[in-house]
């Protein structure tokens, strides 16, 4: 076999650059949840489907798909609080297009389309038990299947319906399948009473849009028009990313339930060629306007924005380059620095410069040369402009390294580095009139570090093998052996400071292309390439690891081309993209070190996802801070969690007559344990502006 190694310090600068951060993180507060009693768990798949579960009082398997299905119903009407919303164009990340990470969907955007919500829905039958689902491309509409009672069942959130089969009440038929839909159209036509929906047919809501638009006979041909209908055949959703987050001495997470201020938003822009460009567009039809943001059309509900505040010590500073590392669990929309320097000759500068790759390339963020003494900020540099916002160096990523630079006798007083993001405010512990008990719980003691893997700067001339190459087409780039036998990449994984790894997560999306079809990443849906994979009479991949270079190597996953259902029933018309995400959760003490490989033959590969964690003993207290106003009136809760402590609950009580309004839940990591308290007014930020 040859082999394919990227050359490490140009590709993994986070597992072989000699950077270090010249900060230490000491006492440290891990990954802390807070919710209302009885409000699901977004942050892991497992529990957000238990407590779906739960709400909806589910026991039986038809009940609890049922439980899914509603939940994320896009209308708000439905199902409280109205956790998803339709909306187009506002959930895409570069390089790899439209989001299809169940967490980043659920945590940072709360919105999307079909071809979102169809792949979170399987995600979420999976984690919640069921023994299979699969997704269904219909050419123009995105669909989900879940496995019980020993056949599949279809349901959509997207468009607020399923069918079931034959003329008996819904909750005592069976719900109908794709395939069954498929041959016979009626099962959908025939719960019209014309022109309106036949209520003793159908579970409301049933596909409200359509009823009212007439469109359910077009509803229909989606299914029956089957040369065209595809099912994936492997995962659609990948797994990635993590919602885990650590906060340092002198840090805290500032999450508010709307925008900071007014146009504050994570807008994503696509590369579609060189120039760059704003993905949203404008819909004058649906009333869609890129200066609402991502805004749902049919009520009030909305995105929210917060941010990462860190100071920290500069007491253990030394004179020359510091590299701190910014992660976020949510999507970032923009960063900065603010600096208090002194600087007393023109020979005394600092530069500050962003990294999203773990050091290979650095942007520049801001320069300032003396004589200067007081406040400088620099901001993560601009990238694009255009009419309704920016692209800056770390927007669109989920982390980033900040790297101050100085000469001569530049002095740093004081340094606080801000990260802004996104995200889902239906995630956050809504306070209601009266009393509201809250659940803290925290997660294990343990920093994870997802790394940017950008395939496109794959450098064939520097690895150990010509047999691999990318293709581009217009920024739909994948990798594919450049000739017709086997080849591989191998990764090697080790911590930027040496110290030993306790787990870690592989991944990626193979691309088995047929009928020159490939995925198209700014539709998420289906697009034609002239590119695929040379024919070698065989089409394998794998995914593997060893703690040696030279193995043995220990299989994770082994490509399988023809899936097989659990229903017994073949389905040629496929998409052979599967989605493979594989966690190693313990490794041998003290190892520092993993290779993983991915291994090619008449398959290409279009995404890498790698990450890793290690175990950290300190731990730190905390502060949980909520923030609202009634009548006008701002009103605060502090609760201290000690250090150690891994769950709690308590009470916040708010005014029983007066509508409330919530603002923010902040979460700080002390940088010392006061010896008496301040009053919370002068630590807590002023409430983000009214949304227009």
């Amino acid at each position: 076999m040859l082999m394919l190694m990227a050359r490490l310090r140009r590709y993994l600068p986070q597992a072989f650059a000699v950077l270090s951060v010249c900060l230490p993180a000491r006492a440290q507060v891990y990954s802390p949840v807070v919710l209302r009693e009885g409000q699901a768990d977004s942050t892991d798949l497992r529990r957000l489907a238990q407590g779906i579960y739960l709400e909806a009082g589910a026991h039986t398997a038809r009940q609890k798909a049922e439980a899914i299905w509603r939940f994320f119903l896009t209308d708000g009407r439905f199902v409280k609080p109205g956790f998803w919303y339709h909306i187009a164009g506002w959930a895409y990340e570069e390089p790899r297009g439209e989001v299809l990470d169940p967490l980043k969907l659920l945590n940072s955007y709360g919105f999307g389309l079909c071809y979102h919500v169809a792949p979170l829905l399987a995600a979420v039958f999976d984690a919640g038990g069921f023994q299979d689902s699969r997704v269904w491309f219909l050419t123009g509409h995105t669909v989900a299947e879940v496995f019980y009672d020993a056949a599949y069942h279809y349901y959509d959130s997207d468009m607020m319906g399923y069918s079931t089969l034959g003329s008996g009440a819904p909750a005592e038929s069976v719900v109908a399948s794709v395939r069954q839909i498929e041959r016979d159209g009626s099962i959908i036509t025939s719960r019209l009473k014309s022109p309106e929906v036949n209520p003793t047919l159908v579970d409301y809501p049933w596909y409200s849009a359509d009823v009212r638009e007439a469109a359910i006979g077009d509803l229909a041909e989606l299914f029956t028009t089957t040369q065209d209908n595809c099912l994936y055949a492997g995962r659609r959703y990948s797994e990635g990313h993590s919602m885990s987050f650590v906060l340092r001495r002198g840090e805290r997470m500032i999450r508010y339930f709307h925008p900071e201020e007014k146009g504050l938003y994570y807008l994503p822009y696509k590369l579609a060629g060189k120039e760059w460009s704003e993905f949203p567009q404008e819909i004058s039809q649906y009333a869609i306007r890129t200066n609402d943001g991502p805004r749902s059309q049919k009520d009030a509900r909305s995105w929210a924005t917060g941010r990462i505040e860190y100071e920290p010590d500069l007491a253990a500073d030394s004179p020359g380059q510091l590299i701190i590392e910014m992660p976020s669990p949510y999507v970032i929309i923009d960063a900065w620095a603010d600096v208090d320097a002194e600087l007393n000759s023109m020979a005394d500068t600092i530069s500050a410069e962003t990294s999203v790759d773990g050091g290979r390339s650095w942007q520049v963020a801001g320069n300032i040369s003396g004589p200067h003494s007081g406040p400088w900020k620099a901001e993560a540099q601009c990238l694009a402009r255009s009419a309704h916002g920016r692209r800056t160096a770390v927007s669109g990523y989920y982390g980033y390294l900040l790297r101050l630079t100085r000469k001569g006798n530049a002095r740093l007083n004081h340094l606080r580095i801000v990260t802004r993001f996104e995200l889902n405010p239906r995630t956050l512990p809504e306070l209601q009139p009266g009393e509201n008990r809250l659940v803290y719980s925290a997660g294990p003691p343990e920093r994870r570090t997802e790394w940017n893997i950008s395939l496109a700067s794959l450098d064939p001339s520097e690895t150990e093998s010509q047999n691999i190459e990318y293709i581009d087409e217009g920024g739909q780039g994948f990798l594919r052996p450049k000739k017709p036998y086997d080849a591989a990449l191998l990764f090697r994984i080790s911590s930027r400071d040496g110290t030993p790894l306790s787990g870690f997560h592989a991944g990626g999306r193979f691309l088995d292309i047929r009928n020159e079809l490939a995925p198209d990443k700014f539709t998420a849906e289906v697009r034609k390439t002239a590119h695929a994979p040379l024919e070698s009479g065989v089409r394998s991949a794998a995914l593997e690891w060893s703690v040696s270079q030279t193995g043995p190597f220990v299989s994770l996953w082994t490509y399988e081309p023809e899936p097989k259902w659990l229903d017994g029933e073949r389905i040629d018309r496929l998409l052979r993209w599967p989605e493979v995400d594989r966690t190693v959760p313990e490794l041998p003490a003290g190892t520092r070190a993993i290779w993983v490989r991915y291994r090619l033959r008449g398959i290409a590969l279009d995404g890498v996802r790698l990450s890793y964690w290690q175990h950290c003993d300190d731990i730190a207290p905390l502060e949980i801070t909520q923030v609202w106003s009634e009548g006008g009136q701002r009103r605060f809760h502090t609760e201290e969690i000690e250090a150690g402590q891994h769950a709690t609950a308590y009470r916040v009580v708010t005014g029983g007559a007066e509508a409330i309004r919530n603002e923010a839940v902040i979460l700080t990591c002390p940088r010392s344990v006061p010896v008496a308290r301040a009053t919370p007014c002068s630590t807590t930020p002023a409430p983000p502006a009214d949304h227009p």
